[in-house]
């Protein structure tokens, strides 16, 4: 914040373009406190059986195909300029979500320990060993590896399953099942 490049107290030789990359490099790992807080709110509605929208009238519907629409073209455009293709634009989506989940999430929490309590967490970095198998340099890639920044995401997936089982069941088993109600309606 405080170094000579910083977007708000730079030079005027610091370009528009560059302030906005700065802020954006600056701010992107907050963003993982809101998508956690997005990715429970399905699991919100379904346990306390309330919709996230009060009532669904015609201005909400038009604000949210207009946000739908806008979201595809910005895929489609990302993909246009990337040069790659609809698949490996999906899957880079889901490590941007796995990461914005986990390790964007444990840096903030490391950096706010950091500022407010003064604990510095400390990291020690290892190397890959070649192991037996040489002629697969992607081998390590394809090894599943325990590590705690999974419990984020593992935890989302959890809450979330039992949210649909809980939704489900409790639709099933009501007097007068409303399906409408379950899926949001």
């Amino acid at each position: 914040f405080f170094s000579r490049n910083n977007a708000f107290l730079a030079s005027p030789r610091m370009k528009i373009l560059q302030r906005i990359a700065y802020l954006n490099v600056g701010i992107y790992p907050f963003t993982s406190i809101f998508l956690i807080v997005y990715c429970f709110l399905p699991a919100l509605s379904l346990f306390s059986g309330q919709f996230i929208v009060q009532t669904l009238n015609v201005t909400f519907l038009v604000y949210l195909l207009i946000i739908s629409i806008t979201l595809c073209l910005l895929a489609l455009l990302e993909i246009k300029w990337s040069g790659i293709s609809l698949e490996e634009w999906w899957r880079n989506e889901q490590f941007w979500l796995i990461g914005g989940t986990s390790a964007h999430l444990a840096a903030v929490i490391q950096g706010l320990l950091k500022v407010v309590a003064g604990i510095e967490i400390s990291f020690t970095l290892t190397s890959k060993s070649g192991g037996d198998d040489v002629d697969d340099e992607f081998a390590d890639l394809y090894i599943v590896k325990w590590t705690s920044l999974m419990i984020p995401p593992i935890t989302i997936m959890m809450v979330n399953l039992i949210a649909i089982a809980v939704g489900f069941s409790r639709t099933i088993y009501s007097v007068i099942p409303q399906w409408s109600k379950l899926i949001g309606g």
